[in-house]
């Protein structure tokens, strides 16, 4: 017995000079604390994004795919909350001129100018051919513009412009013709399809690319005024919403990825064509398109009458800001 007592002794002494350290610290800590307190990123709290509302996808809407998005973004950083707030132009500007500024901003090419904008850390990630890119915002969409034949087989002497500038980047030799009226229709994606869903003598129309142009990209950016923290969140957030899996979620839709390595795939068989034509896309610098759309468009109304110096002058402007 005197020996086992002995044996014994000594293992105890080698097993507490022998623990490994990780079991010691283990020892030490409040057991709930361990199992049962939930892991956040370290912030607790919640994020503003504003929508601003400029064009709309072939269908659905981007406020709710990004709640949508938020949602998910949320289950996987609990204690953090982003809210999606959508609005027009006019309600976006009532709210700015009230004070009330959110921490970031969801909009289209023309909308903001970049004071508004803080910079941003680039992120890393395969870019679309042609998807223009600045440090104030981050593309994470886009959609675009189709030719609307209404009479396949009708031979083409009408045709509707959605705008003059639309119209002036189209160059066609059709005679100008109410929408009710026009056997060709040049306009976005979203008023397309609605005329295929709601209105009659659609249905069986034929949508055509117009060519890989587009200013309709969504970009979102960060406040100037938001603190460090938040603007961490949010730039996470963006890099979610960059993720392949969730740039696949957008084509159902009618909207097409950033990415060049995600394939778009178009919801409807109509669209195939179109979505072909923006596989590489040509888009603008989206604060230079605020500053230079209103002398577009008196330059593209102009050369709709002839005008052969605004029609160059149109074409200079539009080269520009794909620069």
């Amino acid at each position: 017995m005197k020996y086992i007592r002995m044996i014994l002794c000594a293992a105890t002494v080698c097993f507490l000079l022998f623990t490994p350290q990780a079991l010691v610290k283990g020892a030490q800590e409040q057991f709930v604390d361990t199992r049962f307190v939930r892991k956040t990123d370290g912030y607790r709290g919640s994020v503003v994004i504003c929508h601003i509302v400029r064009h709309r996808p072939y269908a659905g809407s981007i406020t709710q795919w990004l709640k949508s998005r938020a949602e998910a973004y949320e289950k996987k950083h609990k204690g953090t909350f982003i809210e999606i707030e959508g609005m027009d132009e006019t309600h976006f500007y009532e709210r700015l001129d009230r004070g009330r500024r959110p921490d970031a901003y969801s909009f289209f090419s023309g909308t903001l100018y970049p004071d508004r904008l803080a910079a941003l850390t680039a992120l890393d990630f395969p870019y679309r051919e042609g998807v223009f890119r600045t440090e104030r915002c981050i593309p994470y969409c886009f959609s675009g513009y189709c030719r609307l034949i209404r009479k396949p087989d009708g031979g083409h002497k009408t045709a509707y412009f959605a705008d003059p500038v639309l119209a002036a980047r189209c160059e066609t030799d059709y005679v100008p013709a109410p929408e009710e009226k026009a056997d060709d229709l040049y306009l976005d994606l979203r008023r397309a399809g609605d005329l295929i869903r709601y209105k009659d003598g659609f249905t069986l129309a034929e949508i055509e690319p117009v060519d890989s142009f587009t200013d309709a990209v969504c970009w979102m950016g960060i406040d100037r005024e938001t603190d460090d923290e938040k603007a961490n969140v949010i730039l996470d957030f963006i890099a979610f919403l960059l993720e392949p899996e969730s740039q696949q979620t957008l084509n159902p839709l009618g909207l097409l990825s950033v990415r060049a390595d995600v394939k778009n795939v178009p919801p409807e068989a109509g669209l195939k064509q179109v979505f072909r034509a923006y596989e590489s896309v040509s888009t603008v610098d989206p604060f230079l398109w605020n500053a230079q759309y209103d002398a577009l468009t008196e330059d593209a109304a102009l050369a709709a009458g002839g005008d052969a110096e605004a029609k160059e002058r149109f074409r200079i402007r539009l080269n520009e800001c794909k620069r």
